[in-house]
């Protein structure tokens, strides 16, 4: 008997564009991943891929993760449902956009930290699930998005956080021009309360 693996920063709902040809980062999420995230918005096909994505994270021997579900509420719903029945440590949560996507993806500035109060309520702690507060990077947040995203994460100390950071050099220049105020990309999120021992940032390959 051996331990499952563990998978600190994944999409599931992106499993249908693994592979998908390699391009920039900002041209991939706007030509790739944005159409697909908004089929998530369907519970049936979310319910769908959740249990393949499941499926497939237990075929390579993965049983605990840190999930990025899409913008829509029901998203998250169908991936904590079928991590349930599973018994699956999974940390999750659905993806805070309030600009610079696809209206099918944003959110109103405050009505996507309303969704995620509901989640949290109705999954976080309940068996082996936690949430995690998600905004998608600085670029597709607000700073008053992002700042109540920290309000969430003062509220309950038991919740974290998950978000990009630095994956692209275009990305880093994008986030200082919307940015003008911070120092630097990890900045930006310190001045909203999101940088903290259950914070999780993805990639992080472009650091000063």
């Amino acid at each position: 008997i051996m331990p499952g693996f563990i998978d600190s920063h994944v999409h599931y709902v992106q499993l249908e564009i693994m592979a998908s040809f390699g391009r920039q980062l900002l041209d991939w999420l706007n030509d790739y991943t944005f159409p697909e995230e908004c089929r998530f918005a369907a519970r049936e096909h979310a319910e769908t891929m959740a249990e393949a994505f499941l499926e497939e994270l237990l075929r390579v021997g993965t049983t605990t993760a840190q999930v990025f579900g899409s913008s829509h509420p029901g998203s998250m719903d169908a991936f904590f449902a079928a991590s349930q029945r599973r018994e699956l440590r999974m940390l999750a949560g659905k993806v805070l956009m309030d600009r610079h996507a696809p209206e099918a993806l944003t959110d109103d500035t405050l009505g996507g930290i309303r969704d995620s109060e509901r989640l949290i309520a109705d999954w976080h702690g309940k068996g082996r699930l936690g949430y995690s507060v998600t905004p998608r990077f600085a670029p597709t947040s607000t700073r008053a998005q992002l700042d109540a995203a920290g309000g969430l994460l003062r509220s309950d100390p038991s919740l974290w956080l998950q978000t990009h950071l630095a994956e692209n050099t275009g990305e880093i220049a994008w986030v200082a021009e919307l940015f003008p105020e911070s120092r630097d990309y990890l900045h930006v999120y310190e001045q909203s309360g999101l940088v903290g021992p259950r914070s999780t940032f993805a990639h992080g390959i472009h650091l000063d």
